[in-house]
C-alpha cells in the first residue's frame, strides 16, 4: 500500500512538471505572439513620428514666410497661397496624430491584455508552488528515500533516482519562472504607463493643431472676401491656379517617364520596387465604367470646360469635383501602387496612385493620408478623408485619371 502511495505521489509530481513545461511555453508563445505585433505598431509610430518632425519643420517655415508677406503687404493671392499650404500640412499633421492616438490605443489593449493573461499565469505557477510545497511538507524526503528503498533491482532504484532528480530541477525552475513573471508584469506595467502618457500628448497636440487649423482658416477665408472684391487679384488668382493645373501634368508626365524607363529594364507587368517586393498591376482599361466613385457626394465641378462665375472667362478642368462631408473616407479606386504623396498648391494634400501601363488616379483636397509612398493599395482601400477645404473653399475631393500624358473624363471611368 505505501509503495503504491509512493508511486502515486511520484506520478503526480511527474505530471506538474508536464504542467510547468505546459505553461511555460504556451507563455513563450503567447509572448512572442505580442511582441511581433508590438514590433509592427513600433514601426509604424516610428514612422509617423518622423513625418511628423518633417512637417513641423515645414509649417515653422510657412509660418515665417506668411509673418514677412504680411508685413510687406505681399498680394493678396500669395498670402491665401501660402495659408493653404499651411493648413494643407496642419490638416495632414492632425491626421497623422489621430493616426498615432489609433496605433497607441492598439499597444495600450495589447498591454492590459498581456497584463491580464501574465498576472493569470503568475497566479497559475504560484498555485502549483503551493501544491508542491504541500507535498514536500507532507512527504519530504523520508518518502523520496523509501521510494528508492522499495526499488526491486538497482536499475529501477537508479531509474526513480534520476525522475526525483528531474522534479527537483523542475521545482527550482518553477521557482524562476515565478520570479520572472513578477519582473515582467513590473515591465508591462512601466510600458503600459508610457503608452498612456504618449497618447496624452498625442491627444494635447491634437487639440493644438485643431486650433491652429481653426485660426488659419477663419484668415483665409477673411483674404478670400478680401480678393473677390478685387478683380485683378482674382484674376491673378485664376492664373495662378492654371499654373498649378499645369505643375500636376508636369508631375504626372515626370512618373510617365520613369515608368517608361523601369519598363525597359523590366519589360513584364510587375513594378519592382526598392524593398524588393514586386507588384503585379492588373488592367485597368478594363475597369473603364466599373470603378468605384472614391468618396460618396455629389459631383459640383466637371471635368473640361467651365465657365467662371466672377471674370466671366473659361477654365479648363482636368479633374472633377466631389461634394463630400468633411473627414470622409476616400478609397482608392483600383489596386496600384502609391506614388505621389505631397502639398501641391490648388491641390492641397495630394496622392498619386500608378496603376500600371501608365494609368494614374489622382485625389486631392485630403485632410488625413493613411497610405505611404511606393505602398500597394487595394480597390476600397481607405487612402485619407475628405479636408473641410476644397472648390471654392467648399468640402470636396478632387478627383483625375491620366493616361500616357493624357487627361480622361473620371465620370466616364466610374460606375
Amino acid at each position: 500500500m505505501r509503495f503504491r502511495l509512493a508511486i502515486s505521489c511520484k506520478f503526480n509530481s511527474i505530471a506538474r512538471v508536464y504542467f510547468i513545461f505546459w505553461l511555460i511555453f504556451g507563455f513563450i508563445h503567447f509572448n512572442l505572439s505580442v511582441l511581433h505585433a508590438q514590433v509592427g505598431i513600433d514601426g509604424s509610430l516610428n514612422k509617423n513620428r518622423n513625418l511628423l518632425k518633417e512637417l513641423e519643420s515645414q509649417i515653422d517655415e510657412l509660418r515665417q514666410k506668411i509673418l514677412a508677406t504680411q508685413k510687406k503687404k505681399s498680394s493678396l493671392a500669395t498670402q491665401i497661397q501660402l495659408l493653404e499650404h499651411e493648413m494643407a500640412l496642419i490638416s495632414r499633421s492632425r491626421g497623422i496624430l489621430e493616426q498615432e492616438i489609433r496605433l497607441l490605443q492598439s499597444r495600450i489593449s495589447e498591454s492590459e491584455n498581456k497584463l491580464r493573461e501574465t498576472n493569470q499565469q503568475l497566479e497559475d505557477l504560484q498555485a502549483l508552488y503551493a501544491a508542491r510545497a504541500v507535498y514536500a511538507y507532507k512527504y519530504g524526503r523520508i518518502k523520496n528515500i523509501e521510494l528508492l528503498l522499495s526499488s526491486r533491482s538497482l536499475n529501477q532504484a537508479m531509474v526513480r533516482l534520476k525522475h526525483l532528480r528531474q522534479i527537483a530541477r523542475h521545482d527550482e525552475n518553477l521557482i524562476r519562472t515565478i520570479r520572472n513573471k513578477k519582473k515582467q508584469i513590473e515591465q508591462i506595467k512601466r510600458s503600459l504607463e508610457k503608452s498612456l502618457q504618449q497618447k496624452d500628448m498625442a491627444l494635447k497636440s491634437l487639440e493644438e493643431k485643431t486650433r491652429q487649423y481653426v485660426a488659419r482658416k477663419k484668415e483665409k477665408q477673411r483674404l478670400l472676401s478680401r480678393i473677390k472684391r478685387n478683380q485683378a487679384n482674382y484674376q491673378q488668382l485664376l492664373t495662378r491656379k492654371n499654373r498649378e493645373r499645369a505643375s500636376l501634368l508636369d508631375l504626372i508626365a515626370a512618373l510617365e517617364k520613369e515608368r517608361l524607363k523601369q519598363e525597359k529594364q523590366t519589360p513584364d507587368r510587375a513594378s519592382p520596387k526598392k524593398s524588393g517586393v514586386v507588384f503585379k498591376f492588373k488592367n485597368f482599361e478594363k475597369a473603364r465604367g466599373k470603378l468605384p466613385w472614391p468618396v460618396k457626394g455629389k459631383v459640383i465641378s466637371h471635368f473640361g470646360k467651365k465657365r467662371d462665375p466672377v471674370l466671366k472667362t473659361y477654365v479648363k478642368n482636368t479633374d472633377i469635383e466631389i461634394k463630400a462631408k468633411p473627414g470622409s473616407p476616400v478609397r482608392c479606386v483600383f489596386p496600384g501602387v502609391v506614388r505621389v504623396i505631397q502639398y501641391l498648391p490648388g491641390y492641397g494634400n495630394l496622392v498619386i496612385v500608378d496603376h500600371g501601363k501608365g494609368y494614374y488616379s489622382v485625389y486631392s483636397h485630403l485632410a488625413e493620408i493613411y497610405v505611404y509612398w511606393d505602398s500597394p493599395v487595394e480597390q476600397n482601400q481607405i487612402i485619407g478623408k475628405v479636408s473641410d477645404s476644397g472648390y471654392n473653399g467648399s468640402p470636396s475631393l478632387g478627383f483625375g485619371i491620366y493616361s500616357h500624358n493624357k487627361i480622361h473624363n473620371p465620370e466616364h471611368w466610374l460606375e
